[in-house]
């Protein structure tokens, strides 16, 4: 049989990913299959930023050798379980495939060593195929070959070669964990255990044997993820088509529209997001992204739920993002820049007019229209009314937004006002120009403190071609007091025409 879950468990051993990491990247393939969509691990892991693309083509090659290297020791045990080699001729066929990289199959190693008759080899291969399809023989059973390999003594299901299965226990554990029968740490100590277990042991056996879960618990969850793989997730009126993304609170998804033959967005609210907010709190932040109606801020169309979770149908933009663009291609030089600010700009005057502060202006948020290059602000998760007060978290500090791109005073926890939307406008431009944010560091805790008291960063140090027109605009829009920053998206923009027009 074919392993499972081999390409998260390579990685792991190489120690490309860590424990939590695979377990999120897992729940997110969890997740989208239960939507009837696939999207292979390591596609996950590369949009995640966790693996390069160089990386995956590794794990790849190598999960390949392993499962070649695992097709050899199956057919090398069912040849010598049944009497046709000896040990030392396994050995031996086994050496010299293991040399070869396991590029033949060892039924024809073992035939040029004179030690297997074709007829059985081929015997051997139908009855491990069989076996795998777990269909009925093909039309020819009936010949020598076909009924030796009926009567073949395969290997029992749990035979030592049987990879571990990833897929299912991570499963087993994200509905565990949504029931509230499991703690994370729980569940990582028990991961941890499974590493170092050789054999068939699941997930649920490790949990039960520490006193973490109880049979009947177990049950009551295999049942439930069950049922969870039985059903598929469907957004009323539209065919999901592909995954465009995700967050920790959403998965962006393709969709085309049953009656209008359109294509959309459909942003599904995750499970986990849906359990520490309330529906309520996100039909708010539909109605702040209704209230904004211009050409390069993403549209909503529809607002929705569906089985406890809610969903928003959105505008479909072809085009990345600008942090795709920057990954991919590199720094986007002046003139692009300030097309970016002026469309981008724009987006926030019309955001601002609509009583609105965006707070979360970054890269990742930019879409970029394939066709034209227009520049389209999306993602309103985290805007507020102009004026409202931040909830307070456990400190006593509210904190809203992305490290990179975040204002001083949101950094801190203080008030927030349009001029912080400026602020991350001023770090996506310098984004734009110098493929690097304005403050880096290797925890968000010393990012954030870039912000609040570092100097103000020129991109000419990173991006000598810049004119001193946009440098200093830049620079004055990532002014550590908000009162030394432009007054208005107006005034911004302003500056940029001025600037194209130069």
């Amino acid at each position: 049989m074919k392993p499972k879950g081999l390409f998260g468990r390579i990685a792991l051993k190489k120690g490309l990913v860590s424990e939590l990491q695979l377990e999120r990247a897992l729940r997110f393939q969890e997740e989208i299959r239960a939507l009837g969509l696939e999207k292979p691990l390591g596609m996950i892991l590369v949009a995640d930023g966790i693996l390069a693309e160089g990386q995956v083509q590794v794990i790849l090659r190598l999960q390949r050798l392993n499962q070649r290297a695992g097709d050899a020791r199956r057919f090398g045990r069912i040849a010598l379980k049944n009497g046709f080699i000896d040990q030392d001729q396994l050995d031996a066929s086994l050496a010299v495939a293991a040399d070869e990289g396991f590029n033949r199959p060892l039924g024809l190693v073992l035939r040029t060593q004179g030690a297997l008759g074709e007829r059985v080899a081929r015997a051997i291969e139908q009855a491990l195929s069989d076996a795998e399809k777990r269909e009925n023989l093909p039309d020819d059973a009936t010949s020598v070959t076909g009924r030796l390999s009926r009567t073949l003594e395969l290997e029992d299901e749990d035979g030592e070669d049987d990879e571990h299965d990833w897929v299912g226990d991570v499963g087993f554990a994200a509905v565990a964990f949504r029931e509230g029968l499991l703690q994370i740490p729980e569940i990582e100590r028990a991961l941890s255990e499974l590493l170092l277990h050789a054999g068939p042991k699941s997930l649920s056996e490790i949990l039960v044997q520490r006193g973490v879960l109880r049979a009947d618990e177990v049950m009551q969850v295999e049942e439930s993820l069950a049922l969870a793989r039985q059903e598929r997730l469907r957004i009323p009126g539209y065919e999901l088509l592909d995954v465009l993304g995700y967050g920790v609170t959403s998965i962006v998804l393709r969709a085309r529209h049953s009656v209008l033959d359109r294509e959309v967005a459909v942003k599904l609210f995750r499970t986990e997001h849906i359990l520490t907010t309330t529906p309520e709190a996100l039909v708010e932040e539909a109605r702040a992204v209704a209230k904004v109606r211009h050409g390069n801020v993403v549209e909503l169309y529809e607002v929705g739920r569906v089985r406890r979770r809610v969903y928003f149908v959105m505008e479909l933009i072809r085009g990345p993002t600008l942090l795709d663009v920057l990954r991919n291609q590199g720094a986007l030089g002046e003139k692009k820049t300030l097309l970016l600010a002026r469309d981008t700009v724009e987006a926030l005057g019309a955001i601002h007019a609509a009583g609105l502060i965006h707070r979360d202006v970054k890269p990742q948020n930019i879409l970029l229209v394939e066709e034209t290059g227009q520049a389209k602000l999306t993602d309103l998760g985290l805007a507020c009314e102009q004026g409202e007060v931040n909830q307070e978290d456990e400190d006593g500090h509210a904190i809203y937004g992305s490290p990179h791109t975040m204002s001083p005073e949101q950094a801190n926890g203080d008030p927030t006002d349009t001029r912080s939307d400026l602020y991350g406008l001023g770090a996506t431009l310098y984004y734009a120009l110098t493929e690097t944010p304005p403050y880096e560091g290797n925890d968000t805790l010393t990012i954030l403190m870039g912000h609040m008291t570092s100097p103000v960063p020129d991109p000419r140090e990173r991006a000598p071609d810049t004119s001193a027109g946009l440098a200093e605009l830049v620079m004055k829009l990532l002014a550590k007091e908000p009162d030394e920053r432009p007054n208005s998206a107006e005034e911004v923009l302003a500056a940029v025409q001025g600037l194209l027009a130069f």
